[in-house]
């Protein structure tokens, strides 16, 4: 009788442990609204060496599923002759799984294509593209962003979230000394914090991806997307403001040297 009633009091010792955490977990969590910005993906991240982006600053007309300003790639003028890869590039933004072979007869390479192909099932099937992307090492920042976002949007339940937390930054943190100081990988560390509430840790990381980005859009928009960073960090806010609003007189700039 003591030992079931010794197992009782330990077992309920435990839920109770487990069930202050995940609510001061879910607390944080609702203060910062959910950190909503950090669902978003870096398209021009993802899309790195396979489109010209020659824009300044991004194209309000486009969507991205996902939220975030239009991916820079995207709001660049479509290089001569590569209409059919831009129609498919937007297939594989908007999640439609397009075949690698129909990306290689649009101008894309072989590596390129199946990396596409993977992309445009991130929505359909992410636990077929998880299961590559954990075949071999990364190969690319990209691929290890890819990695951790999908990994944190669908295997980070109740039940495995600190361990998918500890298990997604090792990986991003030895991604970081193999590739150096990706602004995409502190976006991915960041979305990481933000599932235990760790809100200091996410602003550290967001300003890091702004600074390296060197104010990239998409970081920019991040940051002021997230509804307490004015109060968290303010000169980081401050800092993303001024940004922007200097996006009027790029926008001038370009229409001059367009006309």
């Amino acid at each position: 009788m003591s030992l079931v009633f010794t197992g009782g009091v330990a077992l309920a010792y435990t839920c109770g442990v487990i069930g202050v955490h995940r609510w001061a977990v879910h607390r944080r969590r609702a203060k910062a609204e959910g950190f909503p910005s950090l669902r978003w993906l870096d398209w021009d991240a993802l899309l790195a060496g396979m489109w010209p982006a020659s824009a300044r600053t991004p194209d309000g007309t486009l969507t991205m599923p996902e939220g975030g300003p239009g991916a820079l790639a995207l709001s660049s003028p479509t290089p001569p002759g590569r209409d059919a890869g831009r129609a498919l590039l937007l297939e594989v933004v908007a999640g439609r799984p397009v075949d690698a072979i129909d990306l290689t007869r649009a101008g894309f390479s072989g590596g390129e294509a199946r990396w596409l192909s993977w992309l445009s099932e991130r929505s359909t099937a992410p636990e077929v593209v998880l299961e590559r992307l954990e075949a071999q090492p990364p190969v690319s920042a990209a691929e290890a962003y890819l990695r951790e976002w999908l990994s944190l949007e669908h295997r980070a339940t109740p039940l495995s979230v600190e361990w998918q937390v500890y298990a997604s930054k090792r990986r991003l943190n030895l991604a970081m000394r193999r590739f150096g100081d990706v602004p995409c990988l502190f976006f991915a560390r960041a979305l990481a914090s933000s599932k235990l509430g760790f809100t200091q840790s996410v602003l550290d990381d967001l300003g890091r991806a702004v600074f390296f980005s060197r104010q990239a859009p998409f970081y920019v928009e991040a940051v002021l997307a997230m509804p307490f960073v004015h109060e968290a960090r303010p000169p980081l806010f401050r800092a993303c403001r001024d940004a922007k609003s200097a996006w009027g007189e790029d926008r001038l700039d370009e229409a001059v040297e367009s006309g």
